[in-house]
């Protein structure tokens, strides 16, 4: 009965209960920084989907280490999380890198209140601003780990208990760079580089695997803004 019972947990929380997670951008709109009630700089940003400069290596099969005796983790890499199946307690991510953290970026922009306007384009509505955002994407990385304690598939037992099911770190890398549209000059550029890691138990964060990519884009935005700002200043470009 135990082994039916574990076996039973094992397939549930493997599969992840089908879930899907979201990146939903802002995590609360309080969380992001406002900087000027009304538009310091009299001018427009379009910002450009960013470019895809991340590495492709998904690695799945580690997982099922967890299975064998005296192991005491599975475990997945993966460079494109949005392209994968199967992480700690969600079975997938609805994450388009490119699309998503270039309209997080004009969320971020437009609640610091630097400019008069900022807003996502394909390019087709570049000449409607005078400056122009774009980024380079080199890293989303997602690790996660399944502890089974060397236990193999008794390790669910365990779990019930409230000992750790697994972790999940998630990782952040891009560039941004602010360009004026007249002239091609480059305004302004900053380079981020987070990650953020949580203990996950069948009571406590489950669902939570990749949630820390919107926390990590909030803090990469809040400090942008304040060093656009800060760049701006210094180069005399206030209205």
């Amino acid at each position: 009965m135990i082994k039916r019972i574990a076996g039973f947990l094992l397939v549930i929380t493997l599969c992840g209960c089908g879930t899907t997670s979201k990146f939903v951008y802002p995590s609360n709109q309080k969380e992001l920084v406002k900087l000027s009630d009304s538009p310091k700089y009299d001018c427009a940003v379009a910002v450009l989907p960013f470019e895809e400069m991340r590495k492709d290596d998904n690695t799945i099969g580690t997982l099922f280490l967890y299975y064998i005796p005296l192991v005491p983790y599975g475990y997945v890499t993966y460079d494109r999380p949005d392209a994968a199946r199967s992480f700690v307690s969600v079975n997938e991510f609805d994450f388009n890198v490119t699309d998503d953290l270039a309209r997080a970026s004009v969320t971020s922009l437009r609640r610091s209140g630097l400019f008069k306007d900022v807003f996502f384009t394909y390019g087709g509505e570049r000449d409607k601003s005078e400056l122009t955002l774009t980024g380079e994407v080199y890293s989303t990385m997602y690790k996660g780990r399944v502890f089974s304690y060397g236990l193999s598939i008794v390790a669910p037992i365990f779990w019930l208990l409230g000992v750790p099911y697994g972790t999940s770190t998630d990782e952040l890398i891009f560039k941004l760079c602010l360009k004026r549209n007249s002239d091609g000059k480059i305004l302004w550029e900053y380079s981020y580089s987070g990650s953020e890691y949580i203990v996950q138990g069948l009571y406590y964060n489950m669902g939570r695997d990749v949630r820390n990519y919107v926390i990590l884009m909030e803090t990469a935005m809040n400090e942008a803004a304040k060093d656009i700002d800060k760049s701006l200043q210094k180069n005399g470009d206030r209205k």
